[in-house]
């Protein structure tokens, strides 16, 4: 579904402008039909990484079967301990964004992979229900966007599995998903108006312009995520990590598709365990 990270001095805060506006312009239309199904949590998501200029695309489970519980063994052979499975997947290579519901009923929590990693897969269990796995077609995880699974937006946890070249697995972390309500007064002053600048580019190649967003000043948010109402969601861009002390500082941007004919895109600052709108851009129509 999504290009791997880049590597970068913000632990992928920051973005490789040549490949994003590639894909903003060649790649959007294709990769809607490799988005994730928002249409409910009783089937279980597949990633796989396609050759296709390393995008990962989602498969639905056809099996319909329920999710399995958090910790349940799902076929794999065995199991690692909690120490084996941090050596090919350590914490520290996991950064953590939160998503909350804009078209549908559940959010989302994104365990991104940032670090080095040598894990065959990653699989994401929330304590709702919710569960999702990446799986490269070839080679590890390492660097890779990451894997999302549908949270309960009042409240929820999720565990990070780490998955070796057998099959077997084990748990890496939990993380509580930062659902409670972050007031505006509280979102200004993490990322005050003036800490984002707002750059709009029209359509070159493809159907959908451009909107990159410069954070000018240092925040007091965790993690930004941005996402535009009309345009694709799949290029939902995400910065910072909810589960580390620090924050998102000036030199950071995000990217995302919009729709030349208007759009409103919607930036989601995450404060101490608190997630709520930091700003709306509207344009460019």
């Amino acid at each position: 579904m999504s290009p791997p990270l880049r590597n970068d001095s913000h632990g992928g805060q920051t973005g490789d402008r040549s490949r994003r506006t590639f894909l903003l312009g060649v790649g959007a239309v294709a990769a809607l039909a490799g988005c994730l199904d928002d249409g409910g949590d009783d089937t279980e998501n597949e990633s796989t990484d396609e050759e296709d200029n390393g995008r990962q695309t989602s498969e639905s489970d056809a099996s319909g079967a329920t999710p399995e519980p958090a910790g349940s063994d799902d076929g794999t052979a065995g199991g690692l301990s909690r120490a084996e499975a941090r050596a090919i997947l350590p914490p520290e290579s996991l950064a953590f964004r939160y998503e909350p519901p804009l078209d549908s009923p559940f959010g989302e929590l994104w365990a991104a992979v940032v670090g080095q990693a040598d894990a065959s897969a990653v699989r994401a269990e929330a304590e709702s229900g919710g569960y999702n796995r990446v799986s490269p077609q070839e080679g590890t995880v390492d660097r890779y966007l990451g894997v999302p699974v549908q949270v309960d937006p009042d409240g929820d946890a999720v565990t990070v599995f780490a998955v070796n070249d057998d099959g077997e697995r084990g748990p890496v972390t939990e993380v509580s998903v930062p659902t409670a309500e972050l007031t505006a007064d509280d979102a200004e002053q993490a990322v005050p108006p003036e800490a984002l600048s707002f750059t709009y580019e029209p359509p070159d190649m493809g159907e959908y312009g451009s909107l990159t967003i410069e954070v000018t000043a240092d925040t007091g948010a965790d993690a930004l995520v941005a996402r535009p109402k009309e345009g694709p969601s799949v290029f939902t861009d995400r910065v910072g990590d909810i589960s580390d002390d620090e924050q998102v500082d000036a030199g950071t941007t995000l990217s995302v598709a919009v729709d030349p004919d208007g759009d409103e895109v919607t930036v989601w600052a995450t404060v101490d365990g608190a997630t709520g709108v930091a700003t709306r851009w509207q344009g460019p129509g």
